[in-house]
């Protein structure tokens, strides 16, 4: 069985690698663009077509300001880690990326570019953490349709799996540290374990360690307390369908990243699949994005790329390069997901998202495919650190994918799968630990005609798609405040 790993964008076949070059794009010379006169608002580049990068550039591309952008992407298909994969005649994700209410600025995104079928691509509903039937403890948390925050007391109160003991000290806690003043300068030191040290054995296994790695891909022994602190509150204190859980319907290129470049190329932008970018260089006022085609002067760029690509990226100007030389040094979380395909054995309807023991999977997504088949994607995140590490063979993709079929089994009656897959992203956020945030609170998010942008910008969220999408706006509305002076 292959394994798909996504590094630097490839696919782990048997000749090493497939690398994502689209020569059917059109491109525009040095001379064309010489010639062409100067949009009013400007020539802006945005690097890279993450949701980061598309939220950049289709804010740019919406404004009233006639500024002409222009979208590098070194791969075929937009999405950055967060994307569509075709492989095998087979399309499926490269990985799980749940949304919740309090996701505003990319559902309105998303919204905005679905409008009446919004609905027909995201899965809104209410929140509920249910074990799958298979677990040693049947624990299930799920909220009702009540004015917050009586609809998450409801929700513990009537939770199964917790003794009365354990709800009134999970209540307990929420009213100290969501509702009571914290400070924010030990909590930015605290990791999420010693927050909930004192919490009851089953409120952490069964609650909060499973949020910890959801929302932060970080182990509870090693994640910083502030921002897992910060989308407990967003979630849990704001209206009551902050909370929901919102489930893409749709493979994640064709929730944002496809209909952004479509919309950005019909209002007059360029997007350049394929198109890697190997060095940006500020030079008198311009910036000088270098490709393999040759150097593009532009007079603003937003770098929204992951903050490994920094680096390289900043070869040619040492000063700039130096302010951001704390990222060089990164360490990252991975995740792997285990994709099968089943003619039956699940109702996706009913449980479309089930916490698990893992063993190796914490959490199981389900779907039904327009074929009629059950898709079933199993999520091994940051907890199972030793078994996603680089360099997993062939062997190890085998043991993940027979391990998980064995998981499954333990919660559902299956036949063997039509289908299955292992994708696994080496680099899928970076570890959102107390000394790598507080890193990253003290970057600046432009530096001159430069601007960055990407999910490790907004440090008082973890690294997920609402922070890419808020970091791609502020990078094209900064963009926008600076033309004007």
């Amino acid at each position: 069985m292959d394994c798909v790993e996504d590094g630097d964008v490839h696919l782990n076949n048997e000749d090493g690698s497939v690398h994502f070059n689209d020569g059917s794009n059109v491109r525009m010379t040095n001379n064309e663009r010489a010639q062409s006169p100067p949009p009013p608002g400007g020539r802006v580049a945005v690097i890279g077509a993450g949701w980061a990068g598309c939220a950049a550039a289709l804010t740019l591309s919406r404004s009233s300001r006639g500024v002409h952008v222009t979208v590098f992407e070194a791969a075929k298909i937009a999405g950055g880690r967060a994307r569509r994969v075709e492989k095998d005649e087979c399309i499926f994700d490269n990985g799980q990326h749940l949304l919740l209410g309090a996701y505003t600025r990319s559902l309105a995104m998303i919204r905005s570019l679905h409008g009446e079928q919004f609905c027909e691509v995201i899965d809104q509903r209410p929140l509920a953490l249910v074990a799958a039937p298979g677990n040693a403890e049947p624990i299930a948390v799920q909220a009702k349709n009540l004015p917050a925050p009586i609809h998450l007391l409801h929700a513990m109160m009537t939770a199964r799996g917790l003794t009365l003991a354990d709800k009134l000290a999970i209540c307990a806690w929420c009213a100290k540290t969501l509702y009571g003043k914290i400070d924010e300068a030990a909590m930015s030191a605290t990791t999420v374990a010693q927050l909930i040290a004192e919490q009851p054995r089953r409120a952490k296994q069964w609650l909060w360690e499973p949020l910890c790695v959801a929302a932060l891909n970080t182990p509870a022994e090693r994640a910083t307390a502030r921002v897992f602190i910060e989308v407990l509150r967003r979630a849990f204190l704001g209206d009551a369908r902050a909370s929901d859980l919102a489930i893409p319907r749709v493979d994640l290129s064709a929730l944002l990243p496809d209909p952004a470049m479509e919309e950005i190329t019909q209002r007059g932008g360029e997007v350049r699949f394929g198109d890697a970018v190997n060095s940006v260089d500020e030079r008198d006022g311009k910036v000088i994005v270098s490709t393999r085609d040759g150097a593009f002067e532009f007079d603003q760029v937003i770098i929204a790329t992951g903050p490994q690509h920094i680096e390289r990226l900043l070869t040619s100007s040492p000063d700039i390069r130096g302010r951001y030389s704390k990222l060089f040094n990164f360490s990252y979380e991975p995740i792997s997901t285990l994709h099968y395909e089943f003619s039956a054995g699940i109702d996706p309807e009913s449980s479309p998202m089930l916490m698990l023991d893992g063993e190796p999977g914490q959490w199981l997504f389900t779907h039904r495919l327009v074929n009629g088949r059950l898709r079933a994607s199993l999520v091994i995140s940051a907890h199972h650190r030793g078994r996603l590490g680089d360099g997993a063979g062939k062997e190890s993709a085998d043991d993940l994918l027979r391990d998980g079929l064995e998981q499954l089994r333990r919660s559902f009656s299956l036949s063997n799968p039509v289908w299955q897959q292992l994708i696994t992203e080496k680099r899928a956020t970076y570890s959102c630990t107390p000394a790598q945030t507080a890193a990253l609170r003290n970057l600046p998010n432009r530096v001159g005609n430069i601007h960055f942008a990407g999910d490790w910008c907004v440090p008082e969220l973890p690294a997920t798609l609402e922070s890419a999408v808020i970091a791609g706006e502020d990078a094209a509305n900064a963009v926008l405040r600076f033309s004007n002076h």
